[in-house]
């Protein structure tokens, strides 16, 4: 093979491997599917799956969510997901049914929706509409959110969120780390939260919950309403096959300039 032919395939290498112009998307959690039909309102599904258009309208995202509680022993538990229209998705714990159960909330075990995505974004936004739980008279809708890395066609289970959940080195006694966030603030009780997260950080994999273990003391729910993303957040692979096509452009680059010099000599 020419010294040529080896500087193009590094350099198709480095191409390849660049990310791609990053997509905005808004996924509107009331517009979309499950086993291949429209959801309809208050329905319980046990995934519901999105395919949403960019805001420039060339690019698809494809987003898969499911719902789950941590239970107080420490247990993960599948629970179902459902959607209220504008007011947002809406979990239902197993045993839970009837009004005022179907929030995504921090009461009776810790429940929380996994949004898999197949391709690395960074969230920007979600719109959380905030609800009364039970018989309490106040709306609080902190809450928690993770991101991580996972096959997109990975079903979710057990081993595969305790894997995410470690892979997280959670301090409970801060309130946000490397790759989670979870609120404690009054700033949080309107129904949009803006996470301070850094936009260079994304996973195909997040995680929106309650507030994890409430630190401020008060029961967090409320509805997902809609969540903003953006894509073309380089994965680690992605960096080392970058790094690994300048090594090649590099390496045909002193291959060529030896030969020169031999054939001057």
């Amino acid at each position: 093979m020419t010294r040529f032919a080896h500087l193009a395939i590094a350099t198709g290498a480095l191409f390849a491997a660049m990310p791609a112009q990053a997509a905005d998307f808004v996924i509107s959690t009331a517009t979309g599917t499950s086993n291949g039909k429209t959801i309809t309102d208050g329905t319980a599904y046990n995934t519901v799956n999105y395919a949403v258009k960019s805001s420039d309208g060339k690019s698809t995202l494809n987003v898969r969510a499911t719902a789950w509680t941590l239970l107080t022993n420490g247990v993960y538990q599948t629970a179902t997901i459902a959607s209220w229209g504008a007011n947002g998705l809406g979990i239902y714990q197993t045993n839970e049914s009837g009004t005022n159960t179907h929030q995504i909330d921090n009461v009776n075990g810790w429940e929380f929706l996994v949004l898999q995505f197949d391709q690395a974004v960074s969230l920007q936004s979600a719109v959380l509409t905030p609800f009364a739980l039970g018989t309490n008279r106040y709306t609080d809708n902190d809450a928690f959110i993770a991101r991580g890395y996972s096959g997109f066609g990975t079903a979710m289970n057990a081993t595969t969120l305790k894997s995410l959940a470690d892979g997280l080195n959670m301090n409970t006694g801060k309130q946000s780390g490397d790759a989670w966030f979870n609120s404690d603030s009054t700033n949080y009780s309107g129904n949009k939260q803006t996470y301070n997260l850094s936009p260079s950080q994304g996973g195909n994999v997040w995680v929106i919950g309650g507030s994890y273990r409430g630190p401020d003391g008060l029961n967090d729910a409320f509805k997902l309403n809609s969540i903003a993303v953006t894509s073309a957040v380089p994965e680690p692979t992605t960096w080392m096959t970058m790094i690994l096509g300048f090594g090649m452009i590099g390496a045909a680059a002193r291959r060529r300039r030896s030969s020169s010099k031999a054939a001057l000599a």
